[in-house]
């Protein structure tokens, strides 16, 4: 199954454990009714935006809907361009790690579910990240860890740059993993 027909396998599965209705998801997550049902119908493919928008209404993490063998195939931000390459669950977290690809546009992330902590640790390049009114550069072998529910920001500078992302979910957000 390509990875369009297995995310909108994983979004109805995720949307209907969770009772709710196509156009209730629209609205708490701001994405169209339209978009929502190509999206669950394998028609569409989805930017990282819309993807976190729906998975943050939801209250999941974005790995419900991703898979590690999605790894050729990554989903793209204004900025971000990231793969999901390992998750694993703790007794205190869902932790899932992403090898992204920055460019210079600029990317505004909405905030994640309650709770939900972002670290970035730079392989190569330099990046300009971190929440809102704390924005920080970091150079190859730094790391930042802010928290992901609070309006963040993405960018390189001078190039493109690669970082891996760690996404740590609280422990309220693990009942929807399989």
């Amino acid at each position: 199954m390509a990875r369009r027909e297995a995310l909108g396998v994983r979004l109805r599965a995720l949307r209907v454990s969770r009772q709710c209705a196509v156009a209730e998801l629209s609205r708490l997550s701001g994405v169209g009714k339209g978009t929502i049902s190509e999206l669950e119908n394998g028609r569409r493919d989805a930017r990282l935006e819309t993807l976190f928008a729906l998975t943050t209404a939801l209250n999941a993490p974005l790995g419900t809907l991703l898979s590690p063998s999605d790894e050729e195939d990554p989903v793209s931000g204004a900025s971000v361009h990231a793969t999901l390459i390992a998750h694993w669950t703790t007794d205190e977290e869902r932790l899932e790690v992403y090898r992204a690809r920055l460019t210079p546009d600029q990317q505004a992330s909405a905030p994640h579910a309650s709770g939900v902590m972002e670290t970035v640790t730079v392989l190569s390049g330099t990046v300009r990240i971190g929440p809102a009114g704390h924005i920080t550069d970091l150079e190859v072998g730094e790391s930042l860890r802010y928290p992901g529910d609070r309006l963040h920001s993405f960018r390189s500078i001078g190039g493109e740059a690669s970082v891996l992302l760690v996404m740590h979910y609280p422990i309220a957000l693990k009942e929807v993993l399989s």
